[in-house]
């Protein structure tokens, strides 16, 4: 099984939706087992990262999600009409259409062995400016080549024992889209921001993203 993670921009004024669809969640107790079955997935987490919205799925496929999404959409299935209806509204994203399937590349997954029984899971984003792809997929091939080393020294230094990122294209431009997983240590944070390891990281990607150091770390809510 795998795990495909994208970001969604938020409509105006419809955080609140999301918020609001968290806090009074219904579901169709009879119908969710034969559709998550039908799309291949076995689980899906969500946060809010300002007005967008990490969505990270695990299954099969991406492309099966999303073709079992349309199709039990126009069979008329309960849960998917709801998910239908809320995507809709929230990203104004029709999902019966094949043009709002995410184009996400994975370029970096890496994993420290030992992992925790407990863990912290994090799905963020950052934008990639336009002209700093090929830096950019330069900068993660190293990370899982001849520079792993110093990722994975960083990542200790955070308590961060999984880290898998994915450059995704949307009409509006390019984002590097990022899952962790990490301990639950309350130290972790100071120690991996004064980490070599981890400065030496965040200026290539100060460069590739035009973000502050302090935005390569931001904060996000967990639907």
């Amino acid at each position: 099984m795998g795990r495909f993670c994208y970001c969604s921009k938020v409509l105006p004024g419809k955080v609140d939706v999301i918020r609001n669809r968290k806090a009074n969640k219904k579901t169709h107790v009879e119908d969710e087992g034969p559709f998550w079955q039908a799309l291949g997935m076995t689980g899906f987490a969500s946060w809010l990262q300002g007005d967008h919205m990490i969505h990270c799925l695990e299954g099969e496929s991406l492309e099966k999600v999303f073709t079992g999404l349309r199709e039990q959409i126009q069979k008329g299935n309960k849960v998917a009409l709801d998910l239908h209806a809320f995507y809709l509204d929230a990203f104004g994203k029709d999902y019966r259409s094949v043009e709002v399937e995410p184009k996400i590349e994975c370029l970096l997954d890496l994993s420290v062995p030992n992992k925790p029984p407990a863990s912290v899971k994090k799905g963020f984003f950052y934008p990639l400016l336009p002209h700093k792809e090929q830096d950019h997929r330069r900068f993660r091939l190293e990370s899982s080549g001849k520079k792993k080393e110093r990722h994975l020294a960083s990542m200790a230094a955070f308590g961060v024992y999984k880290l898998t990122s994915w450059l995704q294209t949307t009409p509006q431009g390019k984002y590097i889209v990022c899952y962790s997983e990490r301990e639950h240590l309350d130290h972790a944070a100071n120690k991996g921001l004064n980490s070599p390891e981890w400065q030496e990281i965040a200026k290539e990607l100060i460069d590739q993203t035009g973000l502050s150091a302090k935005d390569l770390s931001p904060a996000v809510e967990w639907l």
